[in-house]
């Protein structure tokens, strides 16, 4: 059984909801979970600092639900549909925010078409039904 990949994209606007969804598919499966965060190329030291504040943030208020989860996190440059489809190759799934409306190049649909895995899509909306 494979990880589960949690695609944490600054500024997405679900970074809380993808995190919640991510635990509770590795908890289901008894997998781990490997949070990737994917930060455009050439943000200042300020911005990055900030992004990383709040996505770690997020991730471990998801992981209150199952304090012993098996977790790792990494944080990577570039290319978000790319880096997430390769660094999940290997998962069982990738949970990723949903594209917004009108998207039609977004992550999410970029994964849906080339990832190796299943892809779990959640949309911002829905971050306060994702049960806790």
């Amino acid at each position: 059984m494979g990880d589960v990949v949690a695609g944490l994209l600054a500024g997405d606007g679900s970074t809380s909801a993808v995190a919640r969804a991510a635990v509770r598919e590795a908890v289901s499966r008894g997998a781990r979970v490997r949070f990737l965060q994917v930060l455009p190329s050439g943000l200042t030291p300020e911005e990055r600092a900030a992004c990383d504040e709040s996505t770690f943030a997020a991730a471990l208020r998801a992981l209150r639900e199952a304090p012993r989860l098996p977790v790792t996190f990494e944080v990577v440059d570039g290319d978000p549909g790319e880096i997430l489809c390769s660094r999940s190759a290997t998962a069982s799934v990738l949970v990723v925010g949903h594209d917004l409306p009108g998207e039609e190049h977004g992550v999410a649909n970029y994964c849906f078409t080339h990832a190796e895995c299943d892809v779990l899509t959640v949309h911002p909306e829905t971050a306060s039904r994702i049960p806790r």
